[in-house]
């Protein structure tokens, strides 16, 4: 009897260090240091999360296009060729650093949560690249520095056959809807790379004036990058023989 006895306590040690080990205390909004968050805008932002009741980042919720509601969102495109393998444009899409990919003169990291390893990445930290889950904070440099702005997207999708990633706008934020960034081959064996935005804001002069006039400028300056760090290695490799 005490065997069995022994034996069952060892059967449920063994279980209970198994959920500990395991189990994941999502972590709180109050964590962050933000005296490592550079920008105030973005503080701003994620301390507005803690008014509408949000406690911890896991709480935090993408709001995505809706097709029942698609009469009130706008519609942005555009589409890019880029001198490289298809293979190359997607591997410096989604595999490279993150603090390295949103570092331009209007497109700035802030900060990075990651729900599926549960951990917070400041600007210098963020050393990973784009998987599902990760809530990413910018800080958008407007008119030279004279306007900032701040945004949160989630990552909501990667997929590695179609080469498309999305982003959802998150909740309680001025902007709500989808980014797709798809990467499509050319017979000549290039890529194009299409950015497609449907998104809804607070208010209609934002929408139809601020959204779409600087958009058009992150979107480019995000290509640019893309399209230089991809043709470089391609131009480097031709140097080799």
């Amino acid at each position: 009897m005490i065997r069995i006895y022994l034996r069952y306590l060892a059967v449920v040690s063994i279980i209970l260090t198994g959920l500990t080990v395991f189990s994941t205390t999502p972590i709180p909004i109050d964590s962050v240091d933000y005296s490592r968050i550079t920008h105030k805008k973005v503080r701003k932002l994620i301390l507005k999360q803690k008014q509408f009741g949000v406690r911890t980042f896991d709480d935090i919720s993408p709001v995505c296009y809706s097709d029942g509601d698609s009469v009130n969102y706008n519609f942005y495109q555009k589409t890019q060729l880029i001198k490289q393998d298809i293979s190359v444009v997607w591997n410096n899409l989604v595999k490279q650093q993150l603090n390295d990919e949103f570092d331009g003169r209007i497109v700035s990291l802030g900060l990075l949560y990651s729900k599926s390893k549960n951990n917070i990445g400041y600007k210098n930290e963020a050393k990973t690249g784009i998987e599902v889950g990760q809530i990413l904070f910018f800080n958008l440099r407007m008119l030279r520095g004279i306007k900032n702005l701040a945004v949160a997207l989630e990552v909501t999708k990667v997929d590695n056959e179609l080469k498309t990633v999305e982003y959802c706008y998150v909740d309680h934020g001025n902007t709500k809807g989808t980014q797709q960034v798809s990467l499509k081959p050319t017979p000549e064996g290039y890529t194009e790379i299409t950015q497609m935005t449907r998104y809804k804001c607070n208010s209609k002069f934002r929408a139809s004036r601020l959204y779409a006039f600087f958009h058009e400028r992150i979107v480019k300056e995000f290509f640019s990058a893309i399209k230089f760090k991809s043709e470089k290695e391609k131009d480097m490799l031709a140097g080799t023989f």
